[in-house]
């Protein structure tokens, strides 16, 4: 899509990216691991899934409605996409992505030669001031985008943030905060010194990883996080399927959410088409598929299956 637009010589009036307020790479293992999960197969890849026969994408509206509704969807996603149902699927993961980083994600609405395109921004430096949204740009970037600050009206932007029922922005942030303040490696001291060479002989780092284990799962309780350990030498075997169940759960609340977005986006626009995705487990079947995992009527392994994408 950005070489279409492109070609079209669109023009976002917001700043896409501002690299000097870039970190480089996060090298905090429970931080990348948990915000890959978090976006990772929370839709068929590639609109294929060989677990649930049912699933299906439909585009419910008249045609002109629908291949305007599709234009909008393929937009949101990464990558260049024409059958609707992968079209879909990229779409909802490339959102959840940006909701894995940040917490939220912001899209600008451009209109151009009676089109309307949607083109993603950082959500870093934006105010919301009443009806309007100012964008300040750090001064290392202002040669960059050859300017200081942008000022749109709402209406030109549209605004996903991680469901209530995950914590919300605030405490969504909260989270990867949290996250950051052990570092399953070791604490700084401990890494500063083996890269000298030294041996602490005093540090326990077995008890330091044992407590880290425990902070991050509390930490990340609300999504039942299991940090990719399927290792029962700390759990039972239950456990580690309801821990699983958990994070499905969680996955599931924010596809429903990032599916509902995606609609009141086309209400907004007037396209009167509704994207419908069926054949998902729901976060309502979910909690009915541990409810029977406890009363023992569902087996693990028949467990694994229902909720597999």
């Amino acid at each position: 899509m950005r070489r279409h637009r492109a070609q079209l010589n669109i023009k976002p009036c917001l700043a896409t990216r501002f690299p000097s307020l870039s970190k480089g790479l996060d090298i905090d293992l429970d931080v990348n691991m948990f915000t890959e999960d978090v976006h990772f197969a929370i839709m068929p890849i590639g609109g294929r899934t060989y677990k649930q026969e049912d699933f299906a994408v439909e585009f419910q509206g008249k045609e002109p409605d629908c291949e305007r509704a599709k234009g909008i969807v393929g937009e949101l996603g990464e990558f260049d996409r024409y059958d609707p149902t992968g079209m879909a699927c990229d779409a909802v993961e490339n959102i959840a992505r940006y909701l894995a980083w940040e917490g939220q994600a912001v899209f600008e609405i451009i209109e151009h030669k009676d089109k309307i395109y949607v083109n993603g921004f950082t959500p870093k430096n934006l105010f919301k001031l009443f009806n309007w949204y100012l964008q300040i740009i750090p001064p290392g970037d202002w040669d960059l985008w050859k300017r200081k600050f942008s000022f749109v009206n709402k209406g030109k932007v549209w605004k996903v943030e991680i469901p209530h029922e995950l914590g919300g922005v605030r405490g969504y942030k909260k989270i990867l905060k949290k996250l950051r303040r052990y570092n399953r490696l070791g604490p700084g001291f401990y890494r500063r010194d083996l890269e000298r060479g030294i041996l602490q002989g005093d540090f326990d780092l077995l008890k330091y990883v044992r407590d880290s284990e425990i902070y991050c799962n509390r930490v990340t309780r609300s999504w039942g996080w299991n940090r990719r350990d399927w290792g029962q030498e700390k759990c039972t075997e239950f456990y580690s399927f309801y821990k699983m169940l958990s994070f499905k759960y969680a996955q599931a609340l924010l596809r429903e959410h990032i599916l509902e977005e995606i609609n009141r986006l086309l209400d907004r626009l007037e396209i009167k088409c509704k994207l419908i995705v069926t054949g998902l487990p729901t976060s309502g079947d979910i909690s009915q598929i541990i409810n029977d995992m406890r009363e023992g009527e569902l087996s693990f392994s028949a467990v694994s299956d229902k909720v597999a994408i």
